[in-house]
């Protein structure tokens, strides 16, 4: 499973994934749109990249993802960026969405093994806020 979820996303990240996402989550809230005004795009690109590694390596298990999925929580919380619980589901989705149009090896499939592979990362950062 977890090489299919590394293949998909190794795959949608030299297709200009991030230019797609954005446009879709920015467009999908308009709560998220506050939240990234001013925001530089070039390096949040990067680390929407970044990030994604993290819920995976999360996912695995790895130390790195332990590590950095607290700092992401930290980061995301109340006392920080406020990212409220119900703005993460948006996320995902647009995620997935933007997934399924990117990816040509997209599948029902693949979806359910991304879904799996976010949630608890999310989760955590979810209960930290």
């Amino acid at each position: 499973m977890m090489s299919e979820v590394r293949d998909s996303f190794k795959r949608i990240s030299q297709m200009g994934f991030s230019d797609y996402f954005y446009n879709r989550l920015l467009t999908a809230d308009v709560k998220i749109r506050a939240m990234f005004h001013g925001t530089d795009f070039a390096r949040q690109k990067k680390a929407l990249i970044d990030g994604v590694y993290v819920l995976i390596d999360y996912h695995e298990g790895g130390p790195l993802g332990k590590m950095s999925i607290r700092r992401l929580g930290e980061k995301h919380n109340r006392s920080h960026m406020n990212v409220p619980a119900d703005l993460y589901e948006i996320w995902v989705d647009c995620f997935i969405l933007t997934l399924s149009e990117k990816d040509p090896k997209f599948s029902a499939s693949l979806e359910l093994q991304w879904r799996e592979v976010l949630k608890p990362g999310i989760d955590h950062m979810i209960s930290n806020y």
